[in-house]
């Protein structure tokens, strides 16, 4: 068996190519962009050899997003890390997903094109994997909640569940995030921190669920900052500059963010 390991590497080292390619081409010039000639042209390859590792540029594209999901789920595995209650916790798992977003708008991008039609042309177990990230992720929603409910910091009533839960939590979320990708925030909703303002909406949700303590009980403002300095520290200086606590997004990252939304209007 010993002679089939280089052979196993020189292959994920090629479809580690055939998917970085694909990508760079994806967030650059867009979907319809993105054909199976053009990926094999950069890659220096022959169109079949793509097809012997991908059936459709569908299929690459959910590959990515399942790349990008996990890398999100790491992110998110250390807000559960965090040193508080049940509802600082998925505060902090929810500043992971923010600081992802922030970091990664190309991967942020792909997980949200996933969501759609692509699924239907993608083959049965590629699509399996990307379902169990998107698992995964629920998953570490459901641990704080179901603690939640263990410690009584929230009580279901009213045939509330905790998968209906998970759906408003999810859909806020990703929902929110891409709008913002959109640019909505500014054109039609002129929202000059849409981050902060999704933070606040969730905050009156879970008090609507009467998760304890409620928005005017604590002060979740530090609760948020303080997972910033001692969970995401290098993450957040990235994004907010050397003082996460401060919760302002730091210029030389607007900069980037701003050639980013240029290039995608372009498109």
């Amino acid at each position: 068996m010993a002679f089939s390991s280089p052979r196993l590497r020189k292959l994920k080292e090629r479809d580690d190519t055939i998917l970085d390619t694909a990508r760079t081409i994806f967030l650059e010039d867009g979907y319809y962009s993105l054909t199976m000639e053009r990926i094999a042209a950069r890659c220096g390859l022959s169109k079949g050899t793509i097809y012997h590792y991908f059936s459709c540029k569908e299929e690459i594209i959910i590959a990515l997003a399942d790349k990008a999901f996990r890398k999100r789920t790491d992110l998110m595995r250390r807000g559960t890390l965090f040193a508080g209650g049940t509802r600082e916790r998925i505060l902090a798992v929810g500043e992971a997903v923010v600081l992802f977003v922030l970091l990664n708008p190309g991967d942020s991008r792909i997980i949200h094109a996933a969501m759609g039609t692509l699924r239907e042309k993608t083959p049965p177990l590629r699509l399996q994997s990307l379902v169990q990230a998107e698992r995964e992720q629920l998953d570490i929603l459901r641990g704080v909640i179901d603690e939640a409910i263990a410690r009584q910091d929230v009580v279901l009533s009213n045939g509330t569940t905790v998968d209906e839960m998970l759906l408003g939590t999810w859909g806020l979320v990703d929902g929110a995030h891409l709008l913002i990708e959109g640019g909505a925030h500014g054109t039609s909703l002129h929202i000059d921190d849409p981050f902060e303002r999704v933070w606040r909406f969730w905050n009156f949700a879970a008090d609507g669920y009467g998760w304890k303590p409620l928005f005017t009980e604590w002060d979740y403002t530090a609760s948020l900052l303080r997972a910033r300095e001692e969970v995401f520290a290098e993450e957040a200086r990235a994004i907010y500059g050397e003082s996460p606590g401060s919760g302002k997004v730091s210029e030389a990252w607007l900069q980037v963010t701003r050639r980013s939304l240029l290039d995608e209007k372009s498109l």
